[in-house]
């Protein structure tokens, strides 16, 4: 764990990124893999990998909403890789950073709320700074609608010329949708 100062004086313990996450993150935006899951550590030390979702499994975005979804009580930091066409038939392959601090979130008090999601934004600033340096969307998400693929899929094609062909998509959902 890494101490900084936050302003006012106070020191505060920020969880240090194991290298694992550096890895999973350089292999989604190579497309290697195509999602990564990261989360503090249970003593809240260190930033560690979670679950990473391979290409091959059918419904890639179904898995990865549904596991996000489950976790209304902590947060995460996913790095997604998204790729669709356009209808005038450009290819596209863009990453998304997520950082996933769901309104959900309790404690028994109010403070231990606060300081929770605060970590939840706050603590993910190495990693947001490095996907920034890849070129990666941000993109924050507070509740289940906010992690439905066409909803992250209009924030990163926001500036297509062409709108996306969705059909093009239709890989990452599962057969249920």
């Amino acid at each position: 764990m890494a101490n900084t100062y936050d302003g006012l004086g106070k020191v505060e313990q920020v969880p240090v990124v194991a290298d694992e996450c550096w890895q999973a993150m350089t292999d989604v935006t190579k497309a290697k893999v195509f999602a990564v899951c990261m989360a503090t550590s249970e003593d809240e030390s260190e930033i560690v990998v979670e679950k990473t979702f391979a290409w091959e499994e059918q419904g890639n975005w179904t898995n990865l909403e549904e596991h996000i979804a489950a976790i209304d009580q902590h947060s995460r930091w996913i790095v997604v890789n998204l790729p669709y066409v356009t209808v005038g038939g450009g290819k596209r392959n863009k990453c998304v950073f997520i950082t996933w601090v769901p309104d959900t979130i309790t404690r028994p008090s109010m403070r231990e709320s606060v300081r929770i999601k605060f970590n939840g934004v706050g603590h993910g600033g190495p990693l947001r700074k490095q996907a920034a340096a890849d070129g990666v969307t941000m993109y924050q998400a507070n509740d289940r609608d906010d992690i439905g693929m066409w909803t992250v899929l209009d924030k990163v094609s926001k500036f297509e010329r062409d709108e996306v062909d969705r059909t093009s998509l239709a890989c990452l959902l599962s057969s249920a949708e």
